[in-house]
């Protein structure tokens, strides 16, 4: 897209292709359309939810334990 050093600036026509290019690659993803029935899952593909145990299994029991009794709130985003 861009061949220049990381330092040199853009002219103004580089800026504005350079800028029509990233919207054209934009807009590759953006607005798309999807069926409902691609989706749906029947009723027989949901699975169960799992146990206690299960997640213990998973996670492993000390973490489970520490996130049970601990009475911190985690942060979503770590």
């Amino acid at each position: 897209m861009f061949d220049k050093p990381e330092e040199a600036r853009m002219t103004e026509e580089e800026a504005a292709k350079y800028g029509r290019e990233i919207d054209a690659k934009n807009a590759l993803y953006e607005n798309v359309v999807v069926e409902d029935s691609v989706n749906a899952l029947s009723e027989v593909e949901i699975p169960p939810p799992i146990s206690e145990e299960e997640i213990k299994r998973r996670v492993g029991e000390q973490n489970y334990k520490n996130i049970k009794d601990g009475g911190v709130m985690n942060s979503i985003n770590s």
